[in-house]
Order: C-alpha cells, then structure tokens, then sequence
C-alpha cells in the first residue's frame, strides 16, 4: 500500500511539473550557482524510488531555487526535510531562513 502511495505521489508530482512546462520560476539558481540543466535532473521518480530505497517515506518534493526540497519521514518515523542535488541526490547544506 505504501508503494501505491509512493507512486502515485511521485506521478502526480511530476504530471504538475509537466502541467508547469517543467520551468519552474524558482529556478533561479539562487541555492546553486551552477545549477545543472533540467535534462540531467533526476526525474521526481528516481528521486522518490532513491529515498525509498535508503527507507524513507516521501510526502513531497518540490523545486526551491534549482534543488529538490523534499520532505519525507524516516524508517524511525521522524520527519525530514532536506535540499537535495537535482543531479545526484545527495543532501545539500540546510539554508538558514536569513539567507
């Protein structure tokens, strides 16, 4: 049932990325200076499937200033929101709410 979640998720976050026409304005690249292009992101399935697979439980992922903003709750049941490379995945350095 979780997988189905997951999925289904996962396809209704990219179908908005799609409805969106995949550019979204906060790609600015305010967090990343040199942000990757779009065609060497991660799709928000690989994505979702990564995370599952080290035991996380997305909720959402969205776009902030050229990452992925992703929260979700771990194997442990805590919730967690991180910045993640678009390209790789991997957590990026927390930003501050003053910066």
């Amino acid at each position: 049932m979780t997988h189905l979640k997951l999925a289904a998720t996962a396809i209704a976050v990219a179908a908005g990325l799609a409805a969106a026409g995949a550019q979204a304005s906060d790609d600015d690249g305010a967090r990343m200076t040199n942000m990757p292009p779009r065609a060497e992101w991660l799709s928000v399935a690989e994505l979702a499937q990564k995370l599952e697979a080290q035991g996380y439980t997305v909720h959402e992922i969205e776009t902030d200033d050229g990452v992925y903003d992703v929260e979700m709750t771990n194997a442990d049941g805590m919730r967690v929101e991180a910045y993640l490379h678009p390209v790789t995945g991997e957590p990026l350095p927390r930003r501050g709410y003053d910066d």
